[in-house]
Order: structure tokens, then sequence, then C-alpha cells
């Protein structure tokens, strides 16, 4: 599915809406199938310097939207299936976000920021992302 997603990042875009509608609904269900999967693949979609544009900027969308929400019941849904993925798990996405921050590609980079500071929200808060400010500092002397 990692390839295909590239494919339904940027069909879930144009104006068609039979088009936007089909693509919308296989994003759907590879996220109800395979969270991880699904939010792994929007990791690697985003830090990939080689991948359209418009799919890495949907990506990271779509990604910091399955990490949180207005609504107060569906955003602690969602904190609780992120905080439901193992450690080591949580920490490959978070490698990811973190080498986007220094891609040529400025918009990959900002679109990047925003899916860290949502996790940063969550997992700061329980002690999970001690490095994270280390990290950051760190990608700022670079």
């Amino acid at each position: 599915m990692t390839v295909e997603i590239t494919q339904f990042l940027l069909a879930a875009q144009p104006a068609d809406t039979k088009v936007r509608t089909d693509a919308e609904g296989k994003l759907r269900q590879f996220q109800e199938q395979n969270l991880p999967g699904f939010l792994l693949s929007l990791s690697l979609e985003l830090s990939n310097d080689g991948k359209p544009m418009g799919s890495r900027r949907l990506a990271g969308i779509v990604l910091k939207n399955s990490l949180d929400a207005k609504d107060a019941t569906i955003k602690e849904h969602l904190v609780q299936q992120w905080m439901s993925n193992d450690a080591s798990f949580r920490s490959q996405v978070k490698g990811l976000l973190l080498n986007t921050l220094g891609s040529s590609v400025l918009e990959a980079g900002h679109t990047a920021a925003q899916v860290i500071a949502k996790i940063a929200s969550i997992e700061i808060l329980r002690k999970e992302w001690p490095e994270l400010i280390a990290s950051l500092l760190g990608n700022m002397t670079q």
C-alpha cells in the first residue's frame, strides 16, 4: 500500500468528485484496516523528497488530522490511538518527521513541523519524548 498511497493522495485532490471520493474512501479503508501502516506510509510520503509536493502536503495534513481534532471526544480517541502504538513505532514516525524538517523543500519542512507539534502536544505531557528539544536544537545548528 505504500506505493499506492502517493496515487491515492494525488487522486484525493482534484475537482472531479467521483475520483476524489473514491481516493478518500481508499485512504479511509487503509486507515481503518492498518492504522500503524497508514501512519507510517504518510510519514514516509512526507519525508520523501522524490515524491510530488501535492502528495507530500496532503500526507502531512492527513497525518496531523489523524492526531488531533477540534471535538474533545474525537481528539481523545485519536490521542489514545496514537499512544496505543508501541514506542519503537512512534519513534520511527517521529524520526522521519524530524528528518523532514531539514528538507530542501521548505513546504515539506513546515508541514512536518506542524505534525511534530501535534505529537509533542500529546507526548510531552506524558514524558514520552524527552529528546525532542535536543533534536530540535540540533536541527537548528546544522
